[in-house]
């Protein structure tokens, strides 16, 4: 492994935080298609329940087959925002990674 010097590690300390910017928009984006999509989903399910024939068993089973679609656009909305959070979590590790590998190279004289 190659040993970077301070200006090195201030640019990708420089880019991290860039991303980490930009990825409280993606999370707020992500979060809300998310609940959009949820809440459609439901909205879709509680329309067929209400119109459907039979006893409730059978009912929840026609709106949970006729909802499909939006339950799993839900669920891949739910996905989306995960691993959205998951990146910034992942990007803020990497900040802190970098942060002590920068005072490491300055105390070190590099």
């Amino acid at each position: 492994m190659q040993t970077r010097t301070p200006d090195q590690i201030l640019a990708e300390i420089a880019t991290a935080r860039h991303q980490l910017e930009r990825g409280s928009d993606a999370l707020y984006e992500a979060e809300l298609a998310a609940e959009r999509a949820e809440d459609a989903a439901q909205l879709a399910f509680d329309k067929v329940l209400m119109t459907a024939d039979g006893s409730i068993p059978e009912k929840q089973a026609q709106a949970r087959s006729a909802s499909v679609t939006e339950r799993d656009e839900g669920f891949v909305a739910r996905a989306t925002y995960n691993r959205v959070r998951a990146k910034i979590r992942a990007l803020e590790a990497a900040l802190m990674s970098l942060q002590a590998e920068l005072k490491w190279a300055r105390e070190a004289g590099a």
